[in-house]
């Protein structure tokens, strides 16, 4: 009945040719904090609260480790999931981990509010932000509001084939929010790769990585392409912890890694009522 209202969804790797998706490389902003948190940790170990097994997010936790192994050869990132226990900054910080890359803030400005971002844990129990990836909503619609008013929407497009945006620090889509709480040699550090990944000439895959089952993923010679980085199922051999399967979440979880994991192919189907 209407045929030029255009339909996006939030997510990434939904394969329908007549709803496209949107998400962006939080990997480039994991990438930055991981670089702040080897830094930081006074013990070599750092906590790391993942979402949900689904597409996208193992390379978050492996951007992480890779930005971690940067400033500290000896850093181990201890993996914690929330759709498995109820309170994994707990778990983290029972085991004496002090600091914490927990979620991300929801937009600029949300990074003293809350257990967000990157933080230390102080000796009086209070956090002391350091960064965190963040969306800039406005930018992204912008994008996307443009193509259609220049009528590129269509342009040189299948319009029989699933589209997804996938946008990163380059297009302005995504950012990281830095604490000025850092300390300064560390603040210069991180807004040098902060432009390294805005203009393209820093790639945190780009060099040799050895997953946790001692195979060489890359050997330092070529790029991921973004399949190659949506669809990663392994974890590089400085995290400690797994990925885990269906049946090891919370039930509330499962609806989600059902849709967008990145085993969902694997799945059984759901079964309703009896035969």
């Amino acid at each position: 009945q209407y045929p030029k209202v255009r339909f996006l969804n939030c997510s990434v790797d939904v394969p329908y040719s007549s709803v496209r998706t949107y998400y962006s490389r939080v990997y480039e902003g994991k990438f930055i904090t991981g670089a702040i948190a080897g830094a930081m940790s006074d013990n070599n170990e750092i906590g790391y609260v993942g979402s949900y097994p689904i597409f996208g997010v193992p390379a978050s936790i492996n951007a992480f480790a890779l930005g971690a192994q940067l400033t500290n050869p000896r850093a181990k990132v201890v993996l914690r999931w929330s759709c498995q226990e109820l309170d994994p900054v707990k778990s983290l910080r029972d085991m004496g981990i002090t600091v914490i890359s927990n979620r991300d803030v929801p937009t600029a400005g949300y990074l003293e509010h809350g257990n967000y971002g990157t933080y230390t844990i102080q000796p009086d129990g209070s956090m002391l932000h350091l960064g965190s990836p963040c969306w800039m909503w406005g930018k992204l619609y912008e994008h996307v509001v443009r193509s259609v008013l220049k009528g590129t929407w269509n342009s040189g497009k299948n319009v029989t084939r699933a589209v997804n945006y996938w946008w990163g620090m380059d297009s302005g889509v995504i950012d990281v929010e830095l604490s000025p709480n850092l300390p300064e040699g560390l603040l210069t550090l991180a807004n040098h790769l902060r432009q390294g990944l805005q203009n393209s000439t820093i790639d945190p895959f780009f060099r040799k990585i050895v997953a946790q089952d001692g195979t060489i993923k890359n050997d330092g010679t070529r790029h991921f392409y973004p399949r190659d980085l949506l669809h990663m199922d392994w974890l590089c051999d400085n995290v400690v912890g797994k990925i885990p399967s269906f049946e090891q979440i919370l039930p509330y979880s499962q609806s989600m890694v059902r849709e967008l994991g990145i085993y969902r192919d694997a799945i059984p189907p759901e079964m309703e009522g009896t035969l």
